[in-house]
Order: C-alpha cells, then structure tokens, then sequence
C-alpha cells in the first residue's frame, strides 16, 4: 500500500536526462497533451494512455522532444483517432556524430537522365531526371567496409503532401535514416523519420519551441506555440453534403416523377440539371478510373469517400462529376493507386463487420 502514492506520481511525471545533454528535463501527461502532442485533423487530441506512452518511449530512448527529437502526431482513422511517435531525423544525426566509430557520411539520389542511371550527391537534379531512389553510404573509423543503402523511391513515394512537391529531398532522408539505423543498431534500433511511415494526408508538423526556466530544476517556459494548421476544421462544417450518394441516379431520367411522394419537389428539379453537368464522368479519365475502380468491385462513391476521409479533396468536391480530369489521372498513378486500393479494401472489411457504423 505504501507504493501506491509512488507509482501514482511515476505515472504523472516522467524525469530523464536526453542522450547528448547533461541536464534533466521533466515530461508529464498535461505537458504532452497541451505542448507536444499534435492534433488530428478533425481537432482531436491524444488520451492519457497515448501520452504517457509517449513519455516512456522518450525515457527509454533518451530523447528530447523539447529540442525536436521526438513528436507525437495524431491521424484520423477508420477506427479512431491514433497517435505515434515520429523520431526527427536531427535525432539520428546526433546520435551519430556522438558514436565513437563514426567517421561521416555521403548520401543522395538515383535518377535516369536519357536512359542512363545515375548516382548524384545531395537531392540537387535537374528537372526532366527521373527520381528512382536513394542512397547513402556511412564510414566507421573502426571498420573495415562501410554500410551502404539504396532505396526506391516508390517504396515510400505515395504521390502525396511533401512527396509529391520534394520526393529527391524526401527519399535521400530516407536513405540516411535507413543507413544510420542499421550502422548503429544498439543506438538508433527502433528509430524511424516520418518520411519512413506511411503518411496519408501528411501535413508540416508543428513544432513548440521552448527555453529553460530553471537550468536547475529541467524547468521549461513555451516560448511559442505549436501552430497546427486549422485549415482542415472549417471543413466541418459543410457536413450536409451527402451528395456523393446521388451520382448513380442522375442518370435515370425518371427518377424525378418519384420525388412528389417525398414532398420535396424543389430538390428534385434540383438533380435534372446536376444531370446535365455530370457530363464530365463520360471523360476518358473518369471512365477509365470508373473501369478500374470496377475491376476491385468498388464504385465511384466509395472512392470518393476515401479521398474525402483523407483529405486529398475539399468537401465542395466530394462528388463524382466535380472530379477534375487532373485529380482522377493522380488517383489513377500506380504508385497512388496501390494506396487507394488498400484503402477501400479495408473500408469494405470494416464496413462489412460494422456496416451500421460506417457512413460515406
């Protein structure tokens, strides 16, 4: 009984002197959730339980997420909000420069330029090369042969967020992490970069910035707030648009003499024009992204509930024909579509198990 009140205390406040520093920093459960944990996109924060696991993670992997070693980011998913620790790729950089047996590092990218492959040093290529992968190559001062990794870049490439504006950028951090990780396992084991998970719908990750109060006591002030994006809540909302399940019937012409037994005759004169307009589902790349989504036995409204979950389209174009001809060849790119694929898989599987919980 007299270990209660410890173990109580253990559960609040976790202390721990981070790898590199000598001074003691102090985490606690209302420190996390308030200062570090960032917000899912529908606004939801982490539980006790996700941040008190974020405390133990960062103690035993001595990491400081006051310096930006560590962040907790929240997703929405189908079953909920989640949250993981992301390790920043400073956090592997420090750990190496303080290894004893590292002796640097050489790192970049592989691209085709006219039908030649190339290794090139940092992420700086020229605009018409093609990116495949990356690479890099970590020396030991103690060690005969280095580790060298190459990656592709479709691997971790989904065609999304910073993928999509910065894959050289995106896949050389790979390469490095990946290299650094197994150069140094006792280290850097279990340590992976958010450009290593698989992110839909990635967003810049907010960041708090902090100075120490009392050096002494591990004692921290928040100089500024983490600034979230809140770009994705006034989306909320326009919520009444179940328009995405009334593609299919604008094409049955007869459809609108039923609407007097419902008593709403405007809305149904409403759908004669959105009949017309839906012309566009008759394009080449409508048609064919509908073949495609008909060959997994999905249909136009299922992809675009997916898009909408995670947030590749606004809500004002969560309908089929306001699809643009652009954004169904993106959904249509094999790397894009193996994720989307994978996605409505698994919302079949959910909504088979629970369909009274799943709405479009």
């Amino acid at each position: 009984m007299e270990n209660t009140p410890t173990k109580t205390t253990e559960t609040r406040i976790v202390e721990f002197v981070p790898h590199g520093t000598n001074d003691k920093i102090k985490l606690s459960i209302e420190m996390v959730k308030r200062l570090i944990a960032v917000k899912t996109r529908s606004g939801k924060t982490c539980t006790d339980e996700d941040a008190f696991k974020f405390m133990v993670l960062c103690q035993a992997r001595r990491l400081n997420p006051f310096e930006g070693d560590a962040f907790l980011i929240g997703y929405d998913g189908q079953q909920g909000p989640t949250f993981s620790l992301i390790t920043s790729h400073q956090a592997f950089l420090k750990r190496a420069e303080l290894h004893p047996e590292f002796d640097g590092m050489d790192s970049g990218v592989i691209v085709l330029r006219e039908g030649e492959m190339l290794d090139l040093t940092g992420d700086f290529h020229l605009p018409n090369d093609q990116i495949l992968g990356g690479w890099a190559t970590v020396y030991f001062k103690g060690r005969t042969h280095p580790m060298r990794k190459r990656l592709r870049v479709v691997r971790f490439n989904k065609g999304f967020g910073v993928w999509k504006e910065d894959p050289a950028g995106m896949i050389c951090k790979c390469a490095e992490a990946d290299a650094l990780r197994s150069s140094f396992p006792t280290m850097l084991g279990g340590f992976y970069i958010e450009q290593e998970m698989k992110v839909l719908g990635e967003r810049e990750i907010a960041k708090p910035i902090f100075e120490k109060d009392d050096p002494d006591k591990g004692d921290f002030k928040v100089v500024s707030e983490p600034v979230v994006s809140p770009s994705p809540e006034p989306e909320a909302p326009p919520a009444p648009e179940p328009a995405p399940t009334q593609p299919p019937p604008p094409g049955k012409k007869k459809a609108p003499p039923e609407a007097p037994s419902d008593e709403k005759p405007p809305p149904v004169r409403k759908l004669k024009p959105k009949a017309k307009t839906a012309a566009p589902k008759e394009t080449p790349n409508h048609t064919k992204l509908a073949g495609m989504l008909a060959l997994g036995n999905f249909v136009p409204t299922d992809m675009i509930a997916v898009a909408l979950d995670n947030g590749w389209i606004e809500v004002s174009e969560a309908q089929w024909e306001k699809l643009s001809e652009d954004k169904c060849a993106e959904f249509m790119d094999p790397q894009n579509w193996e994720v989307i694929m994978d996605l409505l898989e698994k919302r079949a599987a959910a909504r088979a198990s629970a369909p009274e919980k799943l709405a479009l």
